[in-house]
């Protein structure tokens, strides 16, 4: 595998990560604001649609493109590491699994150009490739999560912990003992996720040789 194929790979993952996440945040406004379809015909049945089927037929545009990008993505990932789907489908599991436990490692961060390959919980194939995550909301700094992700999966038990961190530290009554256990929390769920993130590297490095595992260290997967 030449370093112009791994390169390319690398390109093809964040276009593919930055070109999907504007499809997707435009699908999601159009459904917030009534929404507007190509084409007169287009409009007119949007028109004589119900406002729950308004969101229906939005939710279903945000699926069909989430579903495209992931399978671009992933055919970007084999490219990558150079592998045919054979090879696939050993790598992928494990893929998987240290994407997951990188999450729970690094939950609520996500450094600039960190891979988001989706995790076992809730998701399927990539999460939005390379992405940038900045800041949050006017209220303080929002709980970091894939890009992609499922609205209807049960948080992690760290994304709980953080979310009641959050709580915590914009609540001005909120005493400091309740801060400090929260902030314990936290970081011991991140320290549970970086022990389960070595074991899942080990796991993944086995089925790699140098080169898919340089490849793989680039995107942040592997340490």
């Amino acid at each position: 595998m030449s370093t112009r194929k791994v390169i390319l790979g690398l390109a093809m993952c964040l276009l593919i990560g930055v070109s999907g996440q504007k499809l997707l945040s435009q699908s999601a406004r159009r459904g917030g604001m009534g929404g507007r379809m190509s084409g007169s015909a287009d409009g007119e049945r949007l028109g004589r649609m119900s406002p729950q089927e308004r969101i229906e037929h939005f939710q279903k545009m945000a699926e069909d493109q989430r579903k495209w990008i992931e399978e671009q993505q992933t055919r970007a990932m084999q490219q990558a590491l150079g592998v045919d789907d054979l090879q696939w489908k050993i790598i992928e599991p494990k893929l998987k699994k240290v994407q997951a436990c990188r999450e729970e490692a690094f939950v609520g961060t996500k450094p600039p150009f960190q891979s988001s390959f989706s995790s076992s919980s809730g998701q399927d194939g990539f999460a939005g490739g390379f992405q940038f995550q900045f800041g949050g909301s006017t209220n303080g700094p929002g709980v970091q999560s894939s890009s992609w992700a499922d609205a209807n999966r049960q948080p992690t038990d760290g994304e709980a912990i953080l979310q009641e961190l959050q709580l915590l530290v914009q609540d001005p009554q909120a005493g400091p003992d309740d801060i400090t256990r929260g902030l314990d929390a936290l970081r011991q769920a991140r320290a549970r996720g970086k022990q389960k993130w070595a074991s899942a590297q080990q796991e993944l490095r086995q089925v790699l040789d140098l080169r898919q595992q340089a490849t793989l260290t680039m995107m942040g997967l592997l340490e």
